[in-house]
């Protein structure tokens, strides 16, 4: 038993180094391991630092050099009478029914968020909105879509899985910053209470539900918030981003009615139409012929035109109308209302309560429609923008569309718009097939 024992452990030793051998490389390599990954470790924090370098980049739409010190006209219409004339000195004309109605538009964005300038091209379109907030003191984005644009990544930008970065585009660098509860880095402090107005050029090269119709949800969706400070109230109407594993701190956008859009867009064959859901959300400004010509085609500017001052949001809503209670034209814009809706029941083609709450919004907040009869001004407004364009396409031998036009003729009668009249008549005159509905043209 005893040879049997020593020989044993003498071939054990062997082994016994070897496993001694073995384990003393493990621990080696497992050294080198907890280097590696510590060395890892930092590197990815100093990414992770960076990964949003992007988003912290100031968009040039947000510098405060393009505005005066002179302060704000405190008074809507001395406001928009400011914009008139600055226009009329740098030789562009444009009717005061356009200039209301698109400042109208905009004041409107919790229920339609999208202001829409149509027609076809060389008619001022991009121009007027540029011009607005340039000379309302409001900062401006011009973002031109693009044919290829395809997604929401396409406005916003997106996270590179592959780089671990996120390429952001102006538009977000923006959204970061005019967002006053998601506070990202401490950047929004110096902007929340500004205006931004983010004018989408030739909107309908592309698919405009493809881009843009997830985004529009949302916004419309702003106006069911009753507190966006809490977070949960807010959160569906919330843009999220796509910032990777590691921006949870971002993901969020409140986007505020301190953040304007509009969009143009040409309308021709190279173009593609807008859906229901996108029209329904918007007001649409057709423009016919050319809205900007020299008011003096020898007109010299001695000096710069001095700009306006920086419009706040504060300001801004100082000029927004939310009546409690009824108007003293509420009974007529009632009584017009139900008259246009049963008119177009006859064809197939009502409105909503939504589209009649827009209506009340818009005639609630036009310029001085205290005074006297400029209700029926802002009616007629509505009545060409979100009712006759509902009526294009009717065959003109059809009944029914006879009986429809009738009734639109009646109620359009009343409100004594003689250009709006004109324009009616013109869509629908008997060498036309169908109801072709291209706007008015205020002159």
């Amino acid at each position: 038993t005893t040879e049997i024992y020593t020989l044993s452990l003498h071939d054990a030793l062997p082994i016994l180094n070897r496993l001694e051998i073995e384990k003393a490389q493990l621990e080696d390599k497992l050294d080198g391991l907890r280097r590696e990954m510590k060395q890892q470790n930092g590197t990815d924090s100093a990414n992770n630092q960076q990964a949003f370098n992007d988003l912290l980049v100031e968009p040039v739409c947000l510098s405060n050099r393009e505005f005066s010190d002179d302060p704000v006209p405190t008074d809507e219409i001395q406001a928009l009478q400011r914009f008139q004339d600055n226009l009329e000195k740098e030789g562009i004309i444009f009717h005061e029914r356009v200039i209301y109605s698109f400042h109208t538009s905009l004041k409107c964005a919790a229920i339609n968020p999208l202001t829409v300038l149509a027609g076809v091209s060389g008619t001022g379109k991009t121009l007027l909105p540029i011009k607005y907030a340039k000379l309302m003191g409001i900062h401006s984005l011009v973002m031109a879509v693009q044919p290829r644009w395809d997604s929401p990544q396409d406005m916003f930008g997106f996270y590179n899985y592959l780089e671990k970065r996120y390429k952001a585009t102006d538009l977000a660098r923006a959204l970061v910053r005019m967002d006053e509860y998601n506070n990202f880095r401490q950047l929004n402090s110096a902007y929340k209470n500004r205006m931004l107005l983010v004018l989408m050029d030739e909107m309908n090269l592309a698919r405009t539900e493809y881009y843009f119709s997830e985004f529009l949800s949302k916004l419309e969706l702003r106006r069911d918030v009753k507190d966006p400070s809490i977070p949960s109230q807010r959160k569906d109407a919330e843009i999220v981003l796509d910032l990777g594993s590691e921006g949870t701190e971002a993901s969020r956008l409140w986007v505020g009615e301190n953040i304007l859009f509009v969009g143009t867009m040409n309308e021709d064959e190279t173009t593609q139409s807008l859906s229901d859901k996108v029209l329904d959300r918007s007001n649409v400004l057709r423009f016919g012929k050319p809205a900007n010509r020299l008011a003096n085609d020898n007109i010299h500017f001695d000096e710069p035109l001095k700009l306006q001052g920086q419009l706040t949001h504060s300001h801004w809503k100082s000029w927004m109308n939310n009546p409690s209670g009824p108007s003293p034209w509420s009974e007529n814009i009632a009584n017009w209302t139900e008259k246009v809706n049963l008119a177009l029941e006859k064809v197939g083609r009502p409105f909503g309560y939504r589209v009649e709450k827009a209506i009340r919004a818009y005639i609630d907040n036009y310029p001085g429609v205290g005074s006297g009869q400029i209700y029926k001004q802002a009616f007629a407004d509505q009545i060409e923008q979100k009712i006759l364009p509902k009526l294009r396409g009717l065959e003109l031998s059809d009944s029914l569309t006879a009986e429809c036009l009738g009734d639109m003729e009646m109620v359009i009668g009343e409100l004594r718009d003689d250009q709006l009249s004109d324009a009616f008549q013109q869509a629908k005159e008997p060498n036309n097939i169908m109801f072709a509905w291209h706007g008015v043209s205020r002159h």
